[in-house]
Parts: structure tokens; sequence; C-alpha cells
């Protein structure tokens, strides 16, 4: 039966022409966490159903996307955020992805230097 689930949400996305990822994938599956650099974690964002994920990005945070569709994790780094921030977050995904599937791949993404995938991911148009 869940393989019946799986197999209409992969439908679901590959339909989309675009490659970007369907309301119903965004709502339900994808998780972000935002860098607090004082406690040194990522801590969960809470997303409401209507809001694109690029409007959750910042200049001033770090956020970690995590997309069990795709068994991939993106760490986002606004532009004036500080090294040490990005240090942080490099040595906190992998815990993040452990708890989710130690073969999602990891992917830092700079703030203005995005990858068309993470652009159509957050649906950042061109």
């Amino acid at each position: 039966m869940s393989n019946k689930k799986e197999s209409s949400d992969n439908n679901e996305i590959k339909d989309n022409e675009k490659g970007e990822i369907s309301e119903k994938v965004k709502k339900g599956n994808i998780l972000i966490f935002q860098l607090d650099v004082q406690l040194e974690e990522f801590e969960k964002m809470d997303i409401t159903e209507d809001m694109p994920l690029h409007k959750s990005l910042n200049h001033d945070l770090i956020l970690l996307f995590v997309d069990p569709e795709h068994s991939r994790i993106y760490i986002w780094e606004g532009k004036y955020v500080s090294t040490r921030m990005k240090f942080i977050s490099a040595q906190l995904a992998p815990n993040i992805r452990d708890k989710y599937g130690i073969d999602y791949s990891i992917t830092t993404v700079d703030d203005g230097d995005e990858t068309l995938a993470f652009k159509n991911f957050c649906g950042i148009e061109e």
C-alpha cells in the first residue's frame, strides 16, 4: 500500500515539466531548519502551507532544507553570514542528515550563486 503512495508522489514530481517541487511535496515533506549561531544548532522552522520556499531565504541566515523525495539536503548560506556560521553549519549538517537518511547528499549553496537545481527546488525565478 505504501508503494502506491510513494509512486504517486514520485509521478507528481516527474510530471512537473520545469522540475519544480509540487505544492503537495512542499507542504508535506520538505523541512527547513535555521542555524541558531548562539546555541550552535539548527532549529526547525514552521512554514505555512501557502508560503513558497524562496520566501524563507534571508541574506543574514543559514538555512538547511531537507528534501526526502530526492534524498538531498541543501545548506543555503546568506551573503551576510560569517565564516564562523558557515563552519558551524558544515559541522552540524551531517547530524541532521543522519536523522532523515544517511544516503542523503549535502549541497552547499551560496546566496547569489544558486544552482539551477536549487532555484527550481525553491521556486526562484530567473
